[in-house]
């Protein structure tokens, strides 16, 4: 499917967009709550005199941040350049940041035209996460609530390594999928611990269900900390029953690190923490 046919004297542009979800409501338009495109289209419609609708590449919910989120966008023509950027700037609330937008195909949308999407999530366990720079950016399992991960990634990356493949994730989403359907290819899945015991679980595909990387997550690691039999995971891929209800990862962890199109990603991975 392709964008709204252009108006007459406007010109087509896209950017890769940052933000800290603490405080959104999510990324959509929601009435009376504070949402990434409601404040990104206060901004716009203010810098430009008219009003102006954003396209996102995908949706992001309450407390999840991206720094690869693509939007798009229409500005009459001759707005396109420094000075838009800069009035972006000036308007966007300071828990946004957009980078310089650049001209795109008139038919060009950041949904429609996504081929892969990119998550990453990050988990601070035990006393790496005590640190209090990482509230509201990170999953800080702990301890005292069971969660011993001594393993490392290396126990989460034998269970992510089964999780690549096309197939029925609706065991591994919230209940009332849309009519696409619940079948998803994942591409990748892998996690990665750094010099300073922070694990990130990294994930690729074309298309998710709702919750469906929190699930995952918090399936992993409640798999590697000895809190769910480890059976669970391959009756969740199969769209079977588990022991007990899937429990979501905390969304603060939760990042749209990316979204490739058929010209490469927008960004490379990795997160800026």
């Amino acid at each position: 499917m392709s964008a709204l046919p252009e108006p007459n004297g406007v010109a087509r542009v896209r950017a890769t967009v940052e933000y800290d979800g603490t405080a959104f409501h999510g990324s959509q338009l929601q009435p009376a709550v504070r949402t990434v495109q409601s404040e990104l289209e206060a901004a716009l419609t203010r810098l430009l005199d008219r009003p102006t609708r954003v396209d996102f590449a995908g949706r992001t919910d309450a407390g999840v941040h991206a720094v690869g989120q693509e939007i798009a966008f229409h500005v009459p023509e001759g707005r396109v350049g420094p000075d838009l950027t800069r009035g972006i700037a000036a308007l966007a609330p300071d828990d946004i940041a957009v980078a310089e937008p650049r001209p795109v195909d008139p038919d060009f949308h950041p949904r429609f035209d996504a081929e892969r999407r990119r998550y990453e999530y990050l988990v601070a366990p035990g006393d790496v996460g005590r640190t209090p720079f990482l509230r509201n950016r990170a999953w800080r399992p702990g301890p005292e609530g069971g969660y011993e991960l001594d393993g490392g990634a290396g126990r989460l990356g034998a269970l992510a390594a089964r999780i690549p493949g096309e197939r029925d994730f609706s065991g591994l989403a919230k209940a009332g999928q849309p009519e696409r359907g619940v079948r998803c290819a994942v591409e990748t899945a892998t996690w990665r611990e750094d010099e300073r015991g922070r694990l990130r679980f990294e994930i690729v595909a074309d298309r998710f269900l709702h919750h469906m990387v929190r699930y995952l997550v918090g399936t992993l690691v409640e798999i590697a900390a000895d809190r769910r039999p480890e059976a669970d995971l391959d009756r969740l891929l199969a769209a079977e029953p588990p022991s007990r209800p899937v429990f979501p990862a905390p969304p603060a962890g939760l990042y749209l690190s990316g979204v490739r199109y058929a010209d490469g990603w927008n960004r490379e991975a990795g997160l800026p923490l």
